[in-house]
């Protein structure tokens, strides 16, 4: 048996437990080739099914699953995550109440957690995995639901995520500082706070659920609002931040950047 066909065997043996309602996958529906990434499957519950029902479950003869590190207790972002390792991939079931998503959402849409949680959590990187999720089992129709939900990114969320942010892309006075003593390394810690907020506020300008760091400069590419030539920017200011003796062009360029951003002033209709 194929990779493929151990995996829907796995998403059989969940969607037969008590209490699974729906069941998707990030990252699209194309397993990963080589072990180049995880298998993250997102199991929504109306109530999570108890380690020893899951653990017998999984119990298959054939089924090869190595390093099995099932969970009793719920995390604070990823719910209940059991692991393993499926042939030689990795393998992460993260299980959710319907009513703990559904607050959470709901939380995000209101822009009442407009930052980061805990340096690396974004409350929208949650709607936008959602929106993105490859469907394995719907049996309520719950994922549909959510993603017809999230497929109208609010307005009122926009303007509020935007104006948050867009306060926080320039501190003026450790940029000068960092550029002045020719601090490389003070130059990048403020550069890396003023970068998360800059992306935040250019995805909230164009109404993307910002899912966090990885393959921004894809999402920026295709956007209808931002400034001009804007991955080729940031990657200069990155590359020109990298040495003492260019930290005031790279400076220069960040703040062409802003002026850009700011520009725009408001989220577009």
């Amino acid at each position: 048996m194929s990779l493929s066909d151990y995996f829907h065997c796995c998403i059989d043996i969940l969607s037969a437990l008590d209490g699974v309602l729906a069941i998707g996958k990030s990252g699209g529906e194309a397993l990963p080739d080589n072990n180049e990434s995880d298998i993250d499957v997102f199991v929504f519950c109306d109530r999570t099914p108890d380690l020893a029902a899951r653990l017998a479950a999984f119990n298959k003869p054939g089924l090869p699953l190595s390093n099995v590190k099932f969970s009793e207790n719920t995390g604070r972002f990823w719910g209940v995550c059991d692991f393993a390792s499926l042939g030689e991939a990795d393998l992460c079931i993260m299980y959710f109440t319907i009513e703990n998503i559904n607050e959470e959402i709901e939380s995000a849409l209101q822009g009442l957690r407009p930052d980061r949680i805990d340096e690396y959590f974004y409350p929208t990187g949650r709607c936008a995995t959602i929106l993105s999720l490859h469907v394995l089992y719907d049996k309520t129709a719950y994922i549909a639901k959510m993603k017809e939900k999230l497929s109208q990114y609010p307005l009122s969320l926009s303007d509020t995520l935007f104006h948050y942010h867009i306060r926080k892309i320039n501190d003026e006075e450790d940029f000068q500082r960092a550029v002045a003593r020719g601090d490389v390394l003070f130059f990048h810690s403020i550069l890396e706070i003023a970068m998360d907020h800059y992306l935040q506020a250019l995805f909230a300008l164009n109404k993307r659920y910002f899912p966090g760091r990885k393959r921004s400069l894809e999402h920026i590419q295709a956007f209808g609002a931002a400034p001009h030539d804007c991955s080729e920017r940031l990657l200069s200011v990155v590359a020109l931040g990298s040495k003492a003796e260019s930290l005031s062009q790279a400076y220069a360029e960040w703040t062409a950047l802003c002026q850009e951003l700011i520009a725009f002033s408001a989220p577009i209709e």
